[in-house]
């Protein structure tokens, strides 16, 4: 745990911050080379990176603030501090509807840059919880297992939830990149990156420490089992589809 990275003078540069820029930064490199690989011009690239960059931060604090509203209606000025306390969903949510709008604008074709932004999403997400673990949040359940870890501001030794949340997005991200190419109908491989995460996302929240929403499941586990059961359907639907018109 290291949530300060330095200090200049009055300036404190925060481990959580600046492993966020990081994820944005590689997922923007990322981006600009799959889109010139579908034939997208890098202004456009810029645009849709900046959307997704604000929608995403946006949509991130929007649900963390929700979840929390009783403290930040007693300190409303706390929802502009951005140390920590950003929910991936409403990232997701944000970044996708921010994305769309940009899309629609540019007349670029919707599936296409979900396509794009499936790889980006599983990086970034996998270095992004660098910064979770650096800053001692999102973590996990007391654990006696030899791999867990102990951190400063908390009693016990824990579940490493950030590291399972960084190693299956980063075996989603290895799945994407190496079936992209093989894969020639747009917007597939977005329902997949969806399909993927949530399925690690629910299994992982049995080990960390979120708060019961409704039936034993977390308020994340409830929207991956909405999403999977979504995205299961569109890829079914996609596959027969597919599977009919080549017959």
């Amino acid at each position: 745990m290291h949530p300060i990275l330095f200090k200049v003078g009055p300036i404190t540069v925060y481990s959580y911050g600046f492993i966020l820029a990081v994820a944005f930064l590689v997922s923007f490199f990322v981006a600009a080379f799959e889109a010139r690989r579908k034939e997208i011009s890098d202004d456009v690239v810029y645009d849709l990176i900046l959307a997704a960059i604000i929608g995403g931060i946006f949509g991130a604090r929007f649900f963390y603030v929700v979840a929390n509203f009783d403290y930040f209606f007693k300190f409303p000025l706390q929802i502009f501090v951005i140390q920590e306390g950003l929910v991936f969903y409403g990232g997701l949510t944000g970044g996708i509807i921010a994305v769309l709008l940009v899309s629609l604008r540019k007349k670029i074709p919707v599936c296409k840059v979900a396509d794009i932004s499936a790889p980006c999403l599983a990086l970034g997400g996998a270095i992004g919880r660098i910064g979770c673990l650096l800053n001692g949040c999102c973590y996990g359940k007391p654990s006696n297992l030899f791999w867990a870890i102990k951190l400063p501001h908390l009693s016990y030794h824990r579940h490493p939830t950030q590291v399972y949340d960084l190693l299956y997005n980063l075996l989603i991200f290895g799945i994407i990149w190496r079936t992209r190419k093989r894969i020639d109908r747009d917007g597939i491989i977005f329902w997949v990156y969806l399909f993927l995460y949530s399925i690690g996302r629910f299994f992982v929240e049995f080990f960390r420490v979120s708060r019961v929403v409704l039936l034993g499941l977390t308020g994340a586990q409830l929207i991956s089992v909405c999403i999977f059961i979504i995205s299961s359907i569109v890829l079914f639907k996609k596959y027969t589809y597919f599977s009919s018109s080549k017959s």
